[in-house]
């Protein structure tokens, strides 16, 4: 029984949903994009052994685009089956049906697209329901769903989770959205070793309490903007560019940190990759369709949610640093301090190397 028994996952794996739902005449087009190595888990897609074999944390193997779209080809019925069975929507109390002519695809950034129409025989304020890779499903742990809509004259978005997995549309509280909004932002640069490692990079290199609020204010600017801009759709790099770029981002800060320590180009190209972060986080959200108030909240809400934990972790890491430099007094001291500096900055530029290479569809 122990060499039979499937070996045990503690950790708890996270996956985001994104759901954008127009009016179409009488009924409700819906887009939603899934991840695919989820779904791949959940329906037996080509590919999820291998991801399986790996763990949850482990180094799977790439599953090439063209097993992805073959397989997604082959299951194209159970895929629409599933995700237009877990995506309810309903007018008043009358239930909206899916019809049969869904379209299922790879999207450019990897993501399994559905597309659905709903008919909606009722009138009646929209209320959707999202179950997609709830925890019973065995594959995830927690999922987040961000709702985009246009409907029936509301345009907006909401975030749906584990303990709330409805909304009625026209319903929402602008203010009870932002602290979710928030949330996410923190949880999302939590949730990012690179771009914890690209912060501490910074600060690594950061001699003064001024060096610290250039960085953290060309960085913070930077990454704004394009997270605004790629969010909205304005701007569209795919993540094969972005992603190792971001990584050799934190490779090359850290080593610029021990040969060029004193050069003035540190503001330039912190405002640079700062750019690049950016496209990373508008990862975790998609704003289809013009601004509106809404949308404009949510997105300056998620972007506040990771300016709070970045200031937090500059708060408590830099005096620390800041503390450890004036107690080194004796040289033995001093020199055990740069020793260990030299030590984190290493190791920081070889796992920016790595994940470079891990990303990167040309070395991996």
């Amino acid at each position: 029984m122990l060499l039979i028994a499937p070996p045990a996952q503690a950790h708890v794996r996270a996956t985001s949903v994104a759901v954008d739902l127009r009016s179409q005449g009488d009924g409700v087009g819906a887009v939603v994009d899934v991840e695919y190595d989820v779904l791949a888990r959940l329906l037996g897609l080509d590919g999820a052994l291998a991801l399986d074999a790996a763990g949850v944390d482990g180094a799977a193997p790439e599953v090439p685009t063209e097993v992805r779209r073959g397989s997604l080809d082959a299951h194209a019925g159970d895929v629409a089956a599933y995700v237009g069975g877990r995506l309810r929507l309903s007018r008043g109390l009358v239930g909206c049906t899916p019809e049969d002519d869904a379209r299922v695809e790879l999207a450019a950034s990897g993501a399994v697209r559905v597309a659905l129409a709903y008919g909606c025989p009722a009138s009646g304020a929209l209320t959707v329901r999202s179950d997609i890779f709830r925890a019973s499903d065995g594959v995830v742990d927690d999922t987040k769903t961000l709702v985009a809509y246009d409907i029936d004259g509301h345009r907006g978005s909401t975030l749906l989770d584990t303990a709330r997995t409805s909304v009625t549309v026209g319903h929402t509280d602008l203010l009870s959205e932002i602290p979710r909004f928030v949330r996410l932002g923190a949880e999302h640069l939590l949730s990012g070793l690179d771009h914890l490692l690209f912060l501490l990079a910074l600060l690594l290199g950061a001699r003064r309490l001024r060096d610290v609020i250039e960085v953290s204010t060309a960085f913070t600017v930077a990454h704004s903007v394009t997270l605004v801009l790629a969010a909205a759709g304005w701007v569209s790099v795919p993540g094969w560019i972005v992603e190792p770029l971001i990584a050799l981002s934190i490779a090359f800060v850290a080593l610029d940190n021990l040969l060029a320590p004193k050069t003035s180009h540190r503001l330039p190209v912190v405002f640079g990759f700062g750019l690049l972060h950016g496209l990373g986080f508008a990862g975790a959200l998609t704003v289809d369709g013009p601004l509106s108030a809404s949308t404009l909240a949510d997105l300056v809400s998620f972007n506040v949610g990771i300016e709070l934990v970045q200031l937090t972790i500059i708060a408590l890491a830099f005096p620390a640093l800041l503390f450890l430099r004036r107690a080194a007094t004796t040289p033995v001291a001093a020199r055990a301090l740069m020793l260990g500096t030299v030590a984190a900055t290493v190791v920081v530029a070889g796992a920016g190397l790595v994940w470079f290479v891990e990303r990167s569809p040309f070395l991996a």
